[in-house]
């Protein structure tokens, strides 16, 4: 099993992108282009083979020290590969990490676990869309049924296409209650403008009166879509809006091979959101090493 650890420069990012895209456990996370965005300082990678499996290394430095941590905008990375990937596989490459990187703080992808590394699993939440409309809402929570039936007599509008980033910037920013760093709304920004572009995402808004009130961002991959960024503002809470949007954006990908991949989440009353759609669990692994040795 040979791992070779390459440089950002001597990547071949066609070879690396098919490896990622072919992948039992493919994730826009990996594919050059996200990582391009989310890792303003680099990334290297560890390959085994012939690009058979990769694995990114998001690079981070400080006080002269350079060490692997988990981009902004980034739930899961670790080992993708096209074969299947067995406990052997992770251990070996993350024993293949240079010890030059003096710190590991990642979160290895839902299909890494490894007895042998001292990993924590973190809570995601899926729903597979591969059923009708029907059946999938057959699994809602009562409690979500009522409010998307509120919601529907709410004379709520609902956009699956809308264009202007900046707007959807704007209300993202005007919904939190601690303002997140300049640099990190940069390049929220340019993953929202080149998934667009790419057909690698989509936003919806929910808009009561022509003011959007409810609004979320979806990346789109081959069989997912990642529900990555979603906010409403105090009237989109009272009128239920959020229901709306996903219980349509379910409505809209039923009977399909996608996969809506919530993000998450550790708090309970997000998680309770989500699961109140039938999501069920799939843990992902965060991994913390200090690579002294």
């Amino acid at each position: 099993m040979n791992i070779t650890y390459l440089k950002h420069k001597d990547i071949d990012i066609k070879l690396w992108d098919a490896c990622v895209s072919n992948s039992v456990n493919q994730l826009i996370y990996a594919e050059s282009w996200y990582l391009n965005l989310v890792c303003p300082e680099g990334w290297d990678a560890l390959i085994l083979e012939d690009y058979q499996a990769v694995m990114p290394l998001p690079l981070k430095s400080k006080v002269g020290l350079s060490y692997i941590q988990q981009p902004i905008w980034t739930q899961q990375l670790g080992i993708f590969s096209i074969a299947t990937i067995t406990e052997e596989l992770v251990f070996k490459f993350v024993k293949s990490v240079p010890k030059k990187f003096k710190f590991i703080s990642s979160n290895l992808n839902y299909n890494n676990a490894c007895n042998s590394l001292p990993l924590i699993a973190k809570t995601n939440l899926i729903l597979g869309l591969n059923s009708s409309y029907d059946t999938i809402k057959s699994s809602y929570s009562s409690n979500t049924k009522r409010n998307i039936n509120k919601a529907s007599k709410n004379n709520i509008e609902l956009d699956f296409d809308f264009q202007n980033i900046s707007d959807f910037i704007a209300f993202i920013e005007s919904t939190l209650e601690t303002p997140l760093p300049d640099n990190d709304l940069a390049i929220l920004k340019q993953i929202i403008t080149q998934s667009l572009k790419g057909e690698k995402g989509f936003i919806i808004t929910a808009s009561q009166n022509n003011e959007i009130t409810a609004a979320c961002f979806i990346l789109k991959s081959e069989n997912r879509l990642i529900y990555r960024v979603a906010r409403s503002n105090k009237e989109g809470k009272e009128s239920k809006a959020m229901f709306l949007i996903v219980d349509e954006l379910i409505r809209k990908h039923s009977n399909t091979n996608y996969v809506l991949d919530f993000e998450g989440s550790e708090i309970k009353g997000i998680a309770r959101f989500y699961e109140s759609f039938g999501a069920e669990k799939q843990p992902y692994y965060y991994l913390k090493k200090y690579n002294l040795i």
